[in-house]
């Protein structure tokens, strides 16, 4: 079964990622209510979405990292829209491994960002789902949540928390016509890994976005995008112990 959706809420309106889904969303009649922190551009991604379809689109800036404001935030989204039917979550640093092993203090905005805030938010959505016994929350999260490397294991921990929480809530909201959809990418070329290395496992972000979008109709538990992920970190978590210490990724 194929889910509609006409009142989207998307936390990240301007994400590389997020301007993909749009792109394949966007269609006459639906609600659109974009967050991010820079009003510029979302006001940019928000006359972009109106040149695709006749649909309604609101902007507001936020700092995500305020979840005490969160409750009121998805107040004034409900009551904009009246209802919401899908809550997308696409947004996330990326950060230095080398810098926060030399000064772990550094490390707060990794959790409060990448894991505390979007677990507090998707919180807040997920109960009012539950009320009315019905919705769709997806969430970006990471392949890099999946084992521990030392290459990347401050973000990658980070992600696997995220990860944590959203099984636990699949398991409690399983049967309540609420689905929670995880999104697992690779490594995705937008701004946000522009400064990394490229490396030949690099999808696009219109690739990934069909995968999500893809995902999010089709109300899948958990996706890999690209769909060869999947089957890499299976085979990484497979490694025993000994054997993947020596390993240099």
């Amino acid at each position: 079964m194929v889910n509609t959706f006409e009142k989207i809420l998307i936390l990240g309106g301007y994400s590389g990622i997020t301007q993909a889904v749009l792109n394949l969303l966007a269609k006459d009649g639906l609600k659109f209510y974009l967050v991010g922190r820079q009003i510029d551009k979302l006001n940019i991604v928000r006359d972009h979405i109106l040149t695709l379809a006749n649909c309604k689109v609101d902007v507001e800036s936020f700092d995500l990292t305020r979840i005490e404001e969160h409750r009121d935030l998805l107040e004034r989204v409900l009551k904009t829209m009246n209802g919401l039917d899908l809550l997308f979550v696409c947004y996330g640093v990326l950060p230095n491994q080398l810098e926060l092993e030399q000064e772990p203090e550094k490390a707060f905005e990794n959790y409060q960002v990448n894991a505390i805030s979007a677990i507090n938010f998707v919180s807040h959505a997920a109960n009012y789902f539950e009320k009315r016994q019905s919705g769709t929350i997806a969430v970006v999260s990471s392949v890099a949540g999946d084992r521990g490397r030392k290459t990347n294991y401050f973000y990658g921990s980070a992600k696997s928390c995220l990860d944590t929480y959203l099984e636990g809530l699949r398991h409690r909201l399983y049967g309540k016509n609420v689905r929670v959809v995880t999104i697992k990418p690779g490594t995705v070329d937008t701004p946000m890994t522009a400064h990394l290395e490229r490396k030949v496992l690099v999808a696009s972000a219109e690739q990934v976005g069909k995968d999500i979008v893809r995902a999010i109709q089709k109300g899948t538990d958990v996706v890999y995008t690209p769909w060869y992920w999947k089957y890499i970190m299976w085979a990484v978590k497979c490694i025993p112990r000994k054997l993947f210490y020596r390993t240099n990724f």
